[in-house]
């Protein structure tokens, strides 16, 4: 077979998915180091080895599922948040860079405390808890997630994290009696489904590969943060806070939601000025 260096391997995986992707160059990098078995920028340095048939047969199993429109997250099966190592997949939502304030948020709330508690409702990957849990050793964390799939990922994440103070709770958001075995939250973290369900048909198809329950927010987009206070404020210790993930454009109308059972309602708004977090006291 033709011997081809990882440079013109990566250029050619690069040309083939232009069609696919706007990232075709950076996905083209993460698939072929990934079969090298190594980071991106090991694989940079090695741009003058020959790959060999066995690497490449394997990204081209990786170049096909992605131009078959599968999100680079899945196709790599494994993903960086917070500085830490999540296994994803098909069932589980993929960390966002952007959730990563969550955590900031929480650990800013609970480093002062002896032994903090906190729930991570909706966990999916178990991303925002398990780095709570990995950057503050004396939190124990809860995380609740009721759906199988996500929930093996979880548990692979937790071994893979090494965690020793995290629970996982198979068990639904609706029904807090899930968690009515555990002792009550300093904090309660949240990214709950918040697209509008009118939206979801115009998402972006790798997007649409994701569990549509992770997305999912209902009509207007806002049925789990109506639902919170009447759910999840008496599982609060007093004093104790909540953070949750919004919409972009959803600020304003969650904190109209959570007046009158929290004081100190909190917007927080990322590096480009959209209000991306809602924190709140008991």
């Amino acid at each position: 077979s033709l011997k081809m260096t990882v440079k013109d391997f990566i250029r050619s995986a690069s040309e083939m998915l232009a069609g696919v992707t706007d990232e075709n160059d950076f996905d083209a990098l993460c698939i072929v180091a990934a079969a090298l078995g190594c980071s991106n920028s090991e694989a940079r340095a090695r741009i003058g080895e020959i790959v060999t048939d066995d690497i490449r047969s394997r990204a081209e199993q990786m170049l096909l599922r992605r131009t078959n429109g599968e999100p680079l997250q899945y196709v790599l099966g494994e993903w960086e948040f917070y500085g830490l190592p999540f296994k994803v997949g098909e069932g589980v939502l993929i960390p966002r860079p952007e959730t990563e304030m969550l955590v900031d948020l929480a650990l800013e709330r609970i480093g002062a405390l002896e032994a903090p508690v906190v729930y991570d409702l909706c966990s999916g990957s178990g991303c925002v808890g398990i780095s709570v849990a990995v950057k503050c050793p004396k939190a124990k964390v809860y995380l609740l997630e009721k759906h199988e799939k996500a929930f093996s990922y979880l548990k692979d994440n937790i071994a893979l994290n090494h965690c020793g103070s995290v629970l996982p709770v198979l068990g639904d958001y609706f029904d807090p009696e899930s968690l009515s075995f555990a002792e009550k939250a300093d904090v309660i973290l949240c990214n709950p489904p918040y697209i509008r369900r009118g939206d979801l048909a115009g998402l972006q198809r790798e997007v649409k590969a994701e569990p549509v329950s992770a997305l999912d927010g209902g009509e207007d987009g806002l049925d789990f943060y109506r639902a919170f206070p009447g759910l999840w404020a008496e599982k609060l210790k007093e004093g104790g806070a909540c953070a949750l993930e919004t919409g972009e454009d959803q600020g304003e109308a969650v904190k109209e939601i959570f007046v009158g059972s929290f004081k100190n309602i909190c917007l927080h708004r990322d590096h480009y000025g959209s209000c991306r977090m809602i924190t709140a006291e008991l």
